[in-house]
């Protein structure tokens, strides 16, 4: 009997797809209401199908147990086990089209989700994050990462991001080539790079990055990157890394794998030297920078705390492990009424003095010098960029994994 592949599981929100090769294809389904779900199901387990199979003629039994789905989980756990079972079946190729961002887009949380978690990734565009970051690294063990990668790819392509989203791939040598060739069919604004370390890790980045850009028809060179500084090596390399490639929009920090490499305890001053460096480093390569997570969910008085000391050292955002910290990062990383009053009459004030000749730029007795007047201008861009934004409410549409559009079921 030929060797049966299985990739899933049976938790809600999931499915578990067996296919076992054979003489003709067939398609078994198990689900808790046929009546309503099966018909659906093999319409997407039969597309699926036909595609991974129009060039080689794969025949085979596809056996779903299904646990409530959406219809890109179910093409996504169709499509690897395929790939396993036939080797030559090819990747499948979603075709999409996504809104491209711009390398100062504001990034006030980036919040993480697994990518081999269907339950957890279910709305996950919906929490009002700057940046939605799938994870394909750390909260992914290493025999799930093929079938995250493909997970990740559809979901990708089914849902409508309002603002970036970006995949969290695995380093280069562990597994993150392969993570770049399957994710850039689904187009994502950026790739983060955990444990960056030195330019040369951006440049092989870029040079994989290019390769696959090609490869699905993306044009070269629109796929940010977000190099995560985590070690003693990287921080003091920031400055280089920061500034490797215009592809480098934004570099993170990671607090807990840099106190385990140092051998430091996360406290305030044992970090004030990476945020330091991460920072300036940042600041002078012209691009954002953005501040470790915060690891209690339960604690907001703590997290925003620790937001607005990050705001004070010069981050532009921060990352996020549970949506619930979504609103109080943006809370810390979005200027107060207060400060734009002061925005506005700073620039007011500085265009009247040069509509006048005049250099000094005075409010109340005070001078204001060209910094201060560049971080008026700055609150005032980022205000400007978020006025326009709008976040998507439940009940908006899934689109189908596969051809990219539509709802399941």
């Amino acid at each position: 009997m030929p060797n049966a592949t299985v990739i899933g599981s049976d938790a809600k929100g999931d499915c578990r797809v067996t296919v076992t090769p054979g003489k003709s294809l067939a398609i078994e389904v198990k689900t808790g209401d046929p009546h309503l779900f099966e018909r659906g199901i093999r319409e997407v387990v039969d597309e699926t199908f036909a595609a991974l199979a129009a060039r080689g003629g794969l025949k085979a039994t596809v056996a779903v147990a299904d646990e409530g789905a959406l219809n890109y989980v179910l093409a996504a756990r169709v499509e690897i086990a395929v790939r396993l079972a036939f080797p030559e079946a090819e990747a499948l190729a979603p075709k999409i089209e996504r809104r491209p961002s711009e390398a100062d887009a504001p990034r006030r949380s980036r919040l993480y989700a697994p990518g081999n978690n269907p339950r957890v990734l279910v709305g996950i565009e919906l929490h009002g994050a700057d940046c939605v970051l799938v994870d394909l690294e750390d909260s992914v063990p290493p025999a799930e990462k093929p079938a995250a990668r493909v997970l990740v790819k559809h979901l990708l392509a089914a849902i409508d991001f309002p603002n970036e989203v970006w995949v969290r791939i695995n380093p280069l040598a562990l597994g993150g080539t392969d993570d770049v060739r399957e994710v850039l069919f689904a187009r994502p604004h950026g790739v983060a790079l955990p444990k960056a370390e030195s330019k040369e890790d951006i440049l092989a980045l870029v040079r994989e990055l290019e390769k696959a850009e090609k490869a699905v028809g993306a044009p070269v060179g629109s796929t940010w990157i977000m190099p995560i500084l985590e070690t003693g090596k990287g921080v003091l390399h920031a400055e280089e890394i920061a500034a490797a490639d215009p592809r480098v929009v934004a570099v993170a920090f990671g607090a807990e794998d840099y106190t385990r490499d140092v051998g430091a305890r996360r406290t305030p001053e044992a970090l004030l030297f990476a945020r330091s460096m991460i920072v300036a480093a940042a600041k002078a390569a012209g691009v954002q920078a953005s501040d470790t997570v915060y690891g209690n969910v339960d604690d907001e008085a703590g997290l925003a705390v620790e937001a607005k000391h990050a705001r004070d050292l010069g981050f532009d955002g921060k990352g996020a492990i549970h949506p619930a910290q979504v609103p109080v990062l943006h809370a810390a990383f979005t200027p107060s009424e207060k400060e734009m009053e002061e925005a506005r009459a700073i620039v007011a004030a500085a265009e009247d003095a040069e509509k006048r000749g005049i250099g000094a730029i005075v409010i109340g007795g005070k001078m204001i010098d060209r910094p201060v007047l560049e971080r008026a201008k700055r609150a005032l861009r980022l205000a400007d960029r978020l006025s326009g934004r709008q976040v998507e409410q439940p009940g908006s549409p899934r689109a189908s994994a596969v051809e990219g559009k539509g709802a399941r079921r």
